[in-house]
């Protein structure tokens, strides 16, 4: 799975209000006056995050799979 800002910023700052146009940071628009809006260099480093924990969450899934099985 390859993450994006929509991720990125339900990760970061959950249950904040906010619209994307587009897929790219310029597009997003907070709507949010309870949370501040992250930088696109915070929202680029959580993508970066997820997708380097890709692997072992994937790994999880199947491990947990294999002990369902047991």
């Amino acid at each position: 799975m390859k993450y994006n800002i929509t991720t990125a910023l339900s990760s970061l700052k959950p249950k904040a209000e906010w619209t994307l146009r587009g897929d790219e940071y310029s597009g997003l628009e907070w709507l949010d006056s309870s949370q501040t809006k992250p930088t696109e260099t915070e929202v680029n480093s959580k993508i970066a995050e997820l997708d380097n924990a890709e692997p072992m969450r994937l790994l999880r899934i199947e491990r947990d799979n294999r002990i369902a099985k047991t």
